[in-house]
């Protein structure tokens, strides 16, 4: 149901979009276009480069310390215990929420912490937190920062249009031409909408287990499955990470 009201939202958007820039200049809709894209391909690698310092300065040694505990005692307890459920009792509530979606506690991850628990325990409680809760709190500290760094990129950028448009000001730039506008307002659309997909792929596993915020809730929509795998900013924006 979910996938279908998606759908039609995008198409009412679409339409929005598709009116409002057929009546600017094609100046105007370039720029726009434009500031988008430029807004995208700079708060990438912020985001990026962001959200791995905030993960190692603050976040990685307070996980740590949470699971150091848990970890190194993992072979005192009885063998019936599972070690890996244990260590998810220590860790935070967006960890244990994210994990399952961001594939961090099983496949290729779930035989990495077994062979470190198979080890000195003394000196795995590191590179298990790696494994488990960096993914998971990295994407999300990337989310928050490219939302943030895009909207101010973006104001920043429409904040100089004005000298943009004296600068290449003609007749023929300033005249409206919808079709342009309409073709403009698509590629602004996509943008957002390759946005939202990516804040949907990032966030939404680190939420409360809601309808709402399942990917697989939008399975039905046509739109979200034919940009959720292919999304550009998500290729660049989760490099690193194991949610795909």
């Amino acid at each position: 149901m979910l996938g279908i009201l998606l759908d039609a939202a995008t198409i009412v958007f679409f339409l929005y979009m598709f009116k409002k820039c057929a009546s600017k200049t094609k100046l105007a809709n370039a720029v726009e276009s434009v500031g988008y894209v430029i807004s995208t391909i700079i708060s990438v690698p912020i985001a990026v480069f962001m959200g791995d310092l905030c993960y190692r300065s603050f976040f990685r040694p307070v996980v740590v310390e949470r699971v150091r505990t848990l970890v190194e005692t993992s072979g005192d307890v009885d063998a019936s215990i599972d070690p890996v459920a244990r260590i998810m009792t220590g860790m935070p509530t967006m960890v244990n929420h994210g994990a399952r979606m961001y594939n961090t506690t099983k496949g290729e991850s779930l035989v990495q912490i077994n062979k470190l628990l198979a080890g000195d325990l003394t000196t795995v409680t590191g590179d298990i937190v790696d494994i488990i809760a960096r993914p998971v709190i990295d994407g999300v500290l990337r989310a928050l920062f490219f939302c943030v760094v895009f909207a101010a990129c973006y104001k920043l950028f429409r904040e100089f249009y004005p000298t943009i448009e004296s600068y290449f000001y003609n007749p023929d730039r300033a005249a409206i031409s919808p079709t342009i506008g309409i073709v403009a307002g698509a590629c602004k659309v996509m943008a957002v909408f390759l946005v939202i997909i990516t804040m949907i792929a990032l966030v939404g596993p680190v939420l409360p287990d809601w309808y709402i915020f399942r990917p697989s809730s939008y399975s039905c929509s046509f739109i979200f499955k034919l940009f959720y795998e292919d999304n550009l900013i998500m290729l660049f924006l989760g490099k690193g990470l194991t949610l795909y």
